[in-house]
């Protein structure tokens, strides 16, 4: 297979990601090398509407992978995911606000009390947004070494830990 250089991962830049649910496939919307937005539909074969998602998701990034390369796997999952919903009987937008719970973190949630399933969700959520936020020397706003002063307000003492306890008297 001979790859063309307009279609290179190196100067492509993923825009957005959606789906298209007859047939299924997923749609990517990406700015090209020479800066024209273009649109590409990928097929999706095997999708079992109740089994996992992460063997459709190597296979899609192996066959489309100038295209899927730069875009997030868990943004993939997502999108299989409401897929799967659809493929289930559900609305699309059924779909996609059970997506968007499965993929969500909710700060005030317990992690320790899930599944290791749903926390290996989580974690790739959690990952992509770091990844996302991250900011790498070479980076625009990168500062080595950024000391922050967060004030002098008075210490507020922690009864716990009160030099008045004496734990060896």
């Amino acid at each position: 297979m001979v790859h063309n250089d307009k279609f290179s991962a190196a100067v492509m830049e993923p825009l957005k990601l959606g789906v298209r649910t007859q047939p299924p496939a997923l749609t990517l919307v990406y700015r090209s090398s020479r800066g024209k937005e273009r649109y590409r539909v990928m097929p999706i074969r095997f999708l079992n509407k109740f089994g996992s998602v992460e063997n459709v998701l190597k296979e899609m990034k192996d066959r489309h992978k100038e295209f899927l390369d730069k875009v997030p796997d868990v943004k993939i999952e997502k999108m299989l995911r409401i897929l799967q919903e659809v493929e289930r009987g559900h609305s699309v937008e059924e779909a996609a606000a059970s997506a968007a719970r499965e993929y969500n973190v909710d700060p005030h949630q317990d992690l320790n009390k899930l599944d290791d399933t749903t926390l290996d969700k989580k974690k790739k959520v959690m990952n992509s947004s770091f990844e996302k936020n991250c900011v790498r020397p070479g980076d625009p706003g990168y500062e080595y070494d950024r000391q922050v002063d967060f004030g002098k307000d008075e210490k507020e003492e922690a009864g716990w830990d009160s030099p008045e306890d004496d734990f060896w008297s």
